[in-house]
């Protein structure tokens, strides 16, 4: 039954996610007067479809519940009776760029709109850096750093929240010590050097440990809060995602770290317990991290066709069909590898764990 019910949950948040995504395409497709011929909530078998009196786009509601699409004219097709300028390749360019990028635009709408949600429900959480113990006897007791400090870099990276300290002693490759600059309470600044303590846990993976405890999450009721909360943890979660790929390209974040649906659905099964307010702030995240990964420059994603869209504007000519399609399909199969070796990892930590 536990199965079931984190199954469903992960299957209604990635459903909610992806059909924001692609509704976005389809609201500036229409608007731009882009031919759609349907559009679905949901993949696979038909399960219910509705095609308006005076309307050319069929609704429809598929199986799946992971997913969705927009099947719009994208390309001019022989024989087709759909009039040249309904066909997307056949639109300006600000039209055409609107229609890529604005399915991007609804993921980040929605991550505003979850987060402001949770704000109104529960208030704006806030966990700033500030250390509450420093545990006697570990690194950062060693180092002189007190209770009561607030952490503003580590490395030479600006600090802002706990999340953005702990990717910076806990999500990058181990470092011999670790350069803290803190505000002490009486407004002084000053550097340590910590040196953390290195422990092997059960999975056999190395663990730093500082021995600084945190002061915790507090959260801000109220109206204006809760519409802040929706800009501000838009971009402080959208701050940390690049980061994060940041890290990736530069070798500081291990791809193992990467995590698939399995990695997801780990996730969901862990923190469902934990409430409405966590599985809300998940979902936001997640959809910042679907609008992010979207922007990535490969043809199969929304970036990608930027990309092609950008070049052909700035050589005056189409790339060509076969090109487009040899991208594609060299994006699709990178996608595949990837997706694999993720999966891969999810399922080598879940039988390990």
């Amino acid at each position: 039954m536990n199965f079931i019910i984190t199954l469903l949950i992960l299957f209604i948040m990635l459903g909610l996610i992806i059909s924001i995504h692609e509704f976005g395409h389809f609201i500036a497709a229409k608007k731009s007067g882009v031919y759609v011929e349907e559009f679905s909530i949901g993949m696979g078998p038909v399960i219910f479809k509705k095609k308006p009196k005076n309307s050319e786009t069929t609704y429809s509601f598929r199986a799946f519940p992971i997913g969705g699409f927009v099947a719009m004219a994208e390309k001019e097709e022989k024989g087709s009776k759909i009039k040249k300028d309904r066909v997307l390749e056949n639109k300006g360019f600000f039209h055409v760029l609107w229609v890529l990028i604005n399915g991007i635009v609804f993921n980040f709408v929605l991550a505003i709109v979850l987060f402001f949600i949770s704000g109104l429900i529960y208030g704006m959480p806030v966990s700033e850096p500030v250390v509450k113990e420093a545990v006697e006897g570990k690194p950062a007791y060693i180092a002189g750093i007190e209770s009561g400090d607030k952490i503003i870099s580590v490395n030479g990276v600006s600090i802002n929240t706990w999340d953005d300290f702990l990717l910076e002693v806990s999500a990058k490759k181990i470092k011999d010590s670790y350069e803290f600059v803190v505000v002490k309470s009486s407004g002084e600044e000053r550097t340590y050097t910590v040196v953390p303590e290195v422990t092997t846990n059960e999975k056999g993976e190395e663990v730093r440990v500082f021995g600084i405890v945190s002061e915790g999450t507090t959260h801000k009721k109220g109206f204006v809060n809760a519409l802040k909360y929706g800009f501000v943890g838009t971009y402080e979660n959208s701050v940390t995602i690049f980061r994060i790929i940041g890290s990736l390209f530069t070798g500081q974040v291990s791809v193992k770290s990467l995590s698939g649906p399995v990695g997801i659905y780990s996730i969901v099964d862990q923190v469902k317990s934990q409430g409405f307010e966590t599985l809300i702030y998940l979902t936001a995240y997640l959809s910042i991290n679907v609008g992010i990964v979207n922007l990535i420059p490969i043809p199969v994603f929304d970036g990608g066709r930027v990309l092609i869209l950008i070049i052909e504007k700035i050589i005056r000519r189409k790339t060509g069909e076969k090109l487009e399609n040899a991208l594609n399909y060299i994006g699709f199969g990178l996608m595949i590898l990837l997706m694999l070796f993720v999966t891969f990892n999810d399922i080598t930590r879940l039988v390990v764990g």
